[in-house]
């Protein structure tokens, strides 16, 4: 194997574990959030002028 394709393999194994470490900093950030909103009683209506606006629903 040469040293380019190496590196190629080496590259793609990076952008695998960094999608994994990606989504699992989201599932920990969703569980500290809902943590958070269950300990202070915030619900969706009251936190929806803060959060990012999400998709449009057609009508």
């Amino acid at each position: 194997m040469s040293n380019l394709e190496e590196l190629l393999q080496q590259q793609e194994d990076l952008k695998k574990q960094i999608k994994l470490a990606s989504k699992a900093e989201r599932v920990e950030a969703l569980k500290s959030v809902r943590s958070l909103c269950k300990q202070h009683g915030f619900t969706a209506s009251m936190l929806k002028g803060a959060l990012a606006s999400g998709r449009t629903r057609r009508k």
